[in-house]
């Protein structure tokens, strides 16, 4: 069952696609929109240490977030916002443009409909996981990748199933890091070997 506060984060989430949008339209030079994120990522990242070291940063994040932080976070470890940033960071850093854009997108719509999905109607459970979310996932990468008609359908393809792959799998390194990273990866690999 999907929670109100899970609900509100994940609402959240699908927020976060304003940062491919922000490349696409607004931000449109690598350079430029690297130095944004990676401002953006120093203030969240200072922001989070704060919060387990300084009692008045704490009292405040505590009043206004804490409905929606998930237990790791309330024991101090980075909050998801955080880990978007860096992700987006490193994914905007280290991809082409169209790559690094729809990777992003992955993340902010295929994470979430997975997460919304599987805690709803998931039956067939892998830990915290499910297949039915998984798949939802899948599907909303691919919804995502038919406005990107300008990268080759195999290389979002792969793109897709290696983003919510990697979502599945239990490994210990947060989704909005991991999602971006090996679903770019997997692009480029896919499109070198294309050419």
């Amino acid at each position: 069952m999907v929670t109100v506060s899970e609900f509100l984060r994940k609402s959240i989430h699908l927020f976060n696609s304003v940062i491919p949008l922000g490349y696409l339209f607004i931000v449109p030079e690598r350079k430029e929109m690297v130095i944004i994120l990676g401002v953006v990522s120093i203030l969240f990242f200072s922001i989070d240490v704060g919060r387990t070291r300084i009692t008045w940063i704490r009292s405040l994040f505590r009043k206004a977030f804490d409905f929606m932080l998930r237990s790791h976070e309330l024991e101090g470890q980075f909050t998801g916002a955080t880990w978007v940033v860096i992700g987006a960071f490193m994914t905007v850093l280290l991809f082409p443009k169209e790559i690094a854009v729809l990777a992003l997108f992955y993340l902010s719509f295929g994470d979430t409909a997975a997460a919304l999905v599987g805690m709803q109607f998931g039956k067939v459970k892998f830990r915290d996981k499910s297949l039915e979310g998984s798949l939802a996932g899948l599907a909303a990468c691919l919804l995502a990748a038919t406005f990107f008609p300008g990268i080759s359908w195999a290389v979002r393809f792969s793109g897709a199933v290696g983003a919510m792959l990697i979502e599945f799998l239990p490994i210990p390194i947060d989704d909005n890091l991991r999602i971006p990273l090996v679903s770019g990866t997997i692009m480029i690999a896919v499109s070198s070997l294309m050419t």
